[in-house]
């Protein structure tokens, strides 16, 4: 059982990979591939209970994937330290536009999804 849904969840990443390098598209595989997934589960063409159990047990034990990077940073702890201006300063700035940028959308979305239901209403 879990191995048919591991088996979903790496197809759909090895999917992305080959959209991502074979047509040259600049965006990660492992977004396109979640993309893919994405839009199988909401055609229907792979059902939620097909892949359920093993993403599930992924995302509980998601913090494990993160243990690596962490050493690492401890690693260059001197070197961060020493650029930390350069290391903080892009990323609050970074963090303020991401910030902005999806206020903007959601807005947007929303101002967009209010005028259909006004139309809708004055039918």
């Amino acid at each position: 059982m879990y191995i048919k849904q591991l088996f979903i969840l790496l197809s759909a990443l090895f999917v992305g990979y080959i959209a991502s390098e074979g047509l040259g598209i600049p965006i990660p595989s492992n977004v396109i591939g979640l993309l893919l997934l994405l839009f199988a589960l909401l055609f229907g063409l792979i059902e939620l209970k097909d892949v359920e159990d093993t993403a599930d047990f992924i995302i509980r034990h998601l913090a494990l994937f993160f243990v690596a990077p962490t050493v690492g940073l401890m690693l260059y702890f001197d070197l961060m330290r020493e650029s930390f201006l350069q290391i903080a300063v892009p990323l609050f700035i970074s963090i303020l536009i991401g910030y902005f940028v999806a206020g903007k959308v959601t807005q947007t979305v929303i101002e967009i999804q209010s005028k259909i239901v006004a139309r809708k209403e004055k039918r």
